[in-house]
């Protein structure tokens, strides 16, 4: 009786939420195979090609990416070398050797004029450095070969075990335990993401062989006023926080920030729940199962 090979996959970026979130999930029927920066760095074309003929993997998942929003704009050199022509050279790279490359993209590709929620057909307009290079990025993905795939989502949140925690969810609590004054816009809105349910499409988009653009986003957008309250909300009722301190509503100029940000970046995910063949699930039970594990594990916390 023969046994079917797993399927080989390559993951970037092995330190990052993303990442740690697929070696959570551990699939059935695929073998990993986690890479550092180090060991495969997007600003090395040839370490890259040396690890791909090594390692011969079906399915390459990039989650590397350089998304320090603010930073992007006074390191646009490096920050475009990760983001753009990094991706780049990967897609082609694996588009020699027939690999299925995947990568993610942003919602911050879309300038926020719209104000319903955006489908992989609406034209983006990045406004700032950081969106540029992500939308050069999954153009270059898409371009090199038509089995590529690419995921745009939106405010990832979840809990990474080997690094230390810089999520949205993480700041609010932190604030309320420090007892600091808490603001949040009431002009922002997109969809919070969970990152095991981003893990979990992911793989199953594999078993599906899915290409080309997808937005790939829980369902239920809202504001970041609205969302830092339903997080102090769900920290109180899972006793993270003793109470859930008042937020105060504020609009985007308040925060007086250099860097332009899109005010509505709501993707609609309605092609990948077609795909699927069933509702993506609400932020919420993400949110939920991510208060119930140490939220700083790497202070035993």
């Amino acid at each position: 009786m023969s046994s079917q090979m797993p399927q080989r996959i390559l993951i970037t970026g092995s330190d990052g939420l993303l990442a740690q979130a697929i070696k959570a999930l551990n699939p059935a029927g695929f073998e990993l195979v986690f890479l550092t920066r180090g060991e495969f760095d997007l600003l090395n074309p040839e370490q890259m090609a040396g690890q791909l003929d090594h390692h011969k993997p079906m399915v390459v998942i990039n989650t590397a990416a350089y998304n320090l929003v603010d930073k992007c704009e006074m390191e646009r050199d490096l920050s475009w070398a990760i983001n753009a022509t990094g991706p780049e050279n990967l897609a082609k790279l694996c588009a020699q050797r027939s690999i299925r490359l995947i990568h993610y993209g942003t919602d911050y590709v879309f300038d926020g004029g719209q104000k319903t929620p955006y489908t992989e057909l609406d034209q983006p307009n990045a406004i700032n450095h950081y969106a540029a290079g992500k939308l050069a990025g999954e153009r270059a993905v898409l371009g090199a070969d038509a089995g590529h795939l690419v995921l745009r989502t939106s405010w990832l949140f979840g809990v990474n075990p080997i690094r230390p925690q810089r999520s949205y969810i993480h700041a609010i609590i932190r604030q309320a335990l420090e007892g600091k004054p808490i603001r949040a816009t009431t002009d922002q809105l997109a969809v919070p993401t969970y990152v095991g349910d981003l893990a979990s499409w992911t793989f199953t988009m594999i078993q599906k062989q899915a290409a080309g653009l997808y937005h790939a986003v829980n369902d239920e957008g809202l504001s970041r006023f609205h969302w830092t309250k339903e997080i102090l909300a769900a920290a109180k009722q899972q006793g993270v926080i003793i109470e859930a301190p008042s937020v105060e509503p504020v609009t985007t100029a308040f925060f007086n920030s250099t860097i332009r940000r899109s005010t509505y970046s709501w993707l609609s995910n309605a092609k990948l729940t077609a795909l699927l063949g069933h509702p993506l699930g609400s932020w919420k039970t993400g949110m939920e199962a991510m208060l119930r594990q140490p939220l700083w594990p790497e202070q035993g916390v």
